[in-house]
């Protein structure tokens, strides 16, 4: 018979749920909104701003447009750029500038004021029509952190520990230890860790400290009594983000459900595929500590589909900590596909073209994510719909070498990018089927380096995760690690003496680059050489997954005139995963596989 995908019985849709649930196991880098019905690749994310800015950059924390430019919180200090995505980053140095923000602190604009919380207060600063007002303290006192602005009564709220206070348009201070309207005291044991508004309520998510195993809660506030309304509860311990689409909120928990609000509850419609793991910082109980998404870290797109900025390291000196199916970087969520993987964090910087590397895989903490989609351009080299916060490392260490930066969408999307997509694992409809061959179509290449590399797998074998390797050249490297089971000749696989198994690049120089064996020699290290080259490789280290993927390599040729490719597999099974592989400029797009299979009824002993 002949298996489609995608086709109407098989749509594309990642669940995240197992191994046989939905049809993507797994994505990196897909883009599924700009051609509905094909897969592309997401432009590349860019480094906008880093240390190379000024050297004490830290994690981006807030972002906002604001008087001509766009301002984030990155450490202690505010920076502004001229308001355009791609444009040069540079410290804020408007009279009253501070330097003493925090992880904690928050940016909002209200009533042509754009301010900023710290934990000497709240700051603001007016507009001009250049972006080059002062700023004063408008609230002295307890620590301000969350920022959120409530259209229904035109003020500004802030939060303090289980506290809202809020302001009006004369900045008239209401409290909550004096029991002022328009503020709340949430029970003793709650920190408000993340809100959004609707029409008629203000949404707060909580860190839960009471300690006493209670699932996480969200309370629902009109902004003006000193009583919440209701009090709804998630799986998780924590409401780590929140956003609301079409007057509805949506937030992700410590589990990496994603919820929506349907009216009486909220209810799970995706989630991230953690598994059994426990993401990092799902125990903490301030503001200050990161969690694997921050509580600006989810936004609303144009297509109204969200996008959210996840992490996927839970300890720093774990090296089992990665799980196959979960990159980091920025996911999507729609109600057409589910959650699926769309941007990785990458080296290469603003208005240059170079490549080391394709998106690194593993990244400890991210920051928020602002989508500036509406941003009116005044330039016709502006570039970017949205930036995004990210703590990276450029080698295989993960504790001490981390970089943080400032990235944006490169949708001019001229620079070579990689991805992939794993299929669920797709079943005989008898016993056995013995998997005869996979038809590919794609777009004609629009580059001569562009390719469609497919592989499969019949038997589920653990892989070798996050294992450190130091670069010999573009196409070798050594590592302290025994490989030799992923090796052409190794008969753990049935390898055809050629082509070993893959490795993918997790972290530093070469991140995203999925290869294959070609040859392993020596032992501890062990040199192995790969079929592909990583850009810019020198003697870097760097971190690795080795995964018992078998290269399908097409006997009709892929290049500029061709838009298919043709692969025997010869294997038989009572299952069989697929994985298609890209390296891609441009919008190029895969359209669909087919694979042909015959009944074989007879079990192999």
């Amino acid at each position: 018979m002949i298996n489609q995908f995608p086709s109407e019985e098989r749509p594309i849709n990642q669940v995240n749920r197992g191994d046989g649930v939905g049809t993507f196991w797994s994505s990196k880098n897909v883009d599924l909104q700009s051609n509905f019905g094909v897969i592309r690749l997401a432009p590349r994310l860019l480094l906008a701003a880093s240390v190379a800015t000024d050297a004490t950059f830290n994690m981006p924390v807030a972002i906002k447009e604001f008087d001509t430019k766009i301002w984030a919180i990155c450490g202690g200090k505010i920076y502004e750029n001229a308001g355009e995505i791609n444009e040069a980053w540079v410290i804020d140095a408007s009279t009253g500038a501070r330097t003493d923000y925090t992880f904690a602190s928050d940016l909002e604009t209200f009533n042509n004021v754009l301010y900023a919380s710290n934990d000497n207060g709240l700051y603001g600063k007016p507009v001009d029509g250049a972006g080059e007002g002062a700023w004063t303290q408008r609230v002295a006192g307890a620590d301000a952190g969350i920022l959120q602005y409530f259209r229904k009564f035109n003020r500004l709220y802030i939060s303090d520990t289980n506290v809202f206070d809020s302001i009006n348009t004369a900045e008239a201070y209401a409290e909550a230890s004096s029991a002022d309207d328009y503020t709340i005291t949430l029970p003793a044991g709650f920190i408000i860790q993340s809100s959004c508004e609707t029409t008629d309520s203000i949404w707060i998510g909580t860190i839960n400290n009471e300690n006493d195993g209670t699932r996480g809660s969200i309370f629902r506030w009109d902004g003006l009594s000193a009583q919440t309304s209701e009090r709804y509860y998630i799986q998780g311990s924590e409401v780590l983000a929140m956003v609301t689409m079409d007057d509805v909120p949506y937030c992700m928990d410590t589990f990496g459900i994603l919820y929506k609000f349907t009216g009486s509850s909220f209810d799970e419609i995706g989630r991230l595929p953690f598994g059994k793991h426990v993401p990092v910082g799902t125990s903490a109980t301030s503001l200050s500590t990161p969690r694997f998404i921050h509580r600006q870290g989810i936004q609303v797109t144009k297509d109204k589909t969200l996008l959210i900025n996840v992490a996927n390291l839970w300890e720093l000196s774990a090296e089992d900590q990665v799980i196959e199916n979960m990159p980091s970087g920025i996911w999507e969520w729609s109600p057409d596909f589910g959650l699926t993987h769309k941007y990785g964090f990458g080296y290469t910087p603003r208005e240059t073209t170079t490549i080391t590397d394709w998106g690194q895989f593993t990244v400890y903490k991210t920051g928020a994510l602002a989508y500036l989609a509406t941003l009116g351009a005044t330039s016709a080299d502006q570039n970017g719909s949205i930036l995004a916060g990210a703590n990276y490392y450029t080698d295989n260490d993960v504790g001490t070498t981390a970089g943080f930066g400032l990235f944006y969408d490169d949708y001019n999307d001229l620079i070579q990018k990689k991805g992939y997509f794993t299929t669920s694992w797709i079943d005989s409809l008898e016993i056995q089927d013995k998997w005869e061959r996979l038809w590919t179509t794609y777009r004609r290449f629009l580059d001569s380096s562009d390719s469609i590399v497919m592989k499969y797998r019949i038997n589920e074998i653990a892989p070798t995760l996050n294992s450190a390797i130091t670069w010999i050249d573009t196409t070798s490297f050594s590592t302290a690690i025994d490989v030799t089971a992923y090796g052409p000749t190794s008969t753990t696989v049935d390898y055809n003496g050629t082509q070993g198994g893959e490795v993918e690049i997790t972290q530093g120089v070469g991140a995203g680059l999925t290869a294959h064996i070609t040859a392993i020699t020596g032992s501890g290290p062990y040199t192995v050489r790969i079929d592909e080259v990583a850009t810019g490789a020198t003697t870097t280290t760097a971190r690795a997954n080795f995964q018992h993927w078998i290269k399908l390599n097409p006997e009709s040729a892929q290049d500029q005139i061709n838009s298919y490719s043709s692969s025997a597999i010869g294997a038989s099974n009572t299952r069989i995963q697929l994985k298609c592989c890209m390296t891609f400029t441009g919008a190029n797009e895969f359209t669909k596989f087919a694979l042909v299979s015959n009944e074989d009824i007879t079990i192999s002993p």
